[in-house]
């Protein structure tokens, strides 16, 4: 397998993963922590917030930002080829969309949330804490859920469009005749 195939395999696995990650977030647990109570809720975004932040989940979040420009730039043989074309839009969909947003809106609001002292606040504050956290947190987690779903789905399709360094069928057919 040559590197510039690894590398796309490895820029769409990454990017589905974290696709994945907050898809599932988005259809599992906010719906179901939208059920809690706000002190339940809080300790339960403070927990993940926590266990979120781990050696295996750092993989794939920081791999596909990675990985999806390097395999632009390797499969940028031809320029604006399919597949440069579908993994340039990817890469800045998901630097943008999903890394940026991320950094620049949810890990600001967790770290807030993070230092919210739960265990001596009173109903009235806990409530107010979840508001200010959970509407712009999950405003922003959709746009970044949205938005490293887009990349994955124009991986897919960088996998599937024909390389450019290799002829096509009809190419080798012209040059037997």
């Amino acid at each position: 397998m040559r590197s510039n195939t690894i590398v796309l395999v490895l820029a769409t696995t990454t990017t589905g993963l974290v696709a994945g990650v907050f898809y599932g977030f988005s259809v599992a647990v906010n719906p179901g922590f939208a059920r809690l109570p706000d002190p339940a809720y809080i300790a339960g975004m403070q927990a993940i917030n926590q266990v979120i932040q781990n050696p295996v989940f750092a993989a794939s979040f920081f791999g596909a930002p990675i990985f999806l420009p390097l395999a632009a730039v390797l499969h940028a043989r031809r320029a604006w080829s399919r597949r440069f074309t579908l993994l340039v839009c990817a890469s800045a969909i998901y630097l943008i969309g999903g890394l940026g947003v991320t950094v620049a809106a949810n890990i600001p609001l967790n770290e807030t949330l993070a230092q919210f002292p739960l265990r001596t606040a009173s109903s009235e504050q806990a409530a107010t804490a979840r508001t200010r956290f959970a509407g712009p947190w999950n405003k922003w987690h959709d746009i970044r859920t949205l938005a490293s779903t887009v990349s994955l789905v124009l991986s897919i399709c960088a996998c599937l469009s024909a390389d450019p360094a290799r002829p096509s069928q009809a190419e080798e057919t012209n040059e037997v005749l």
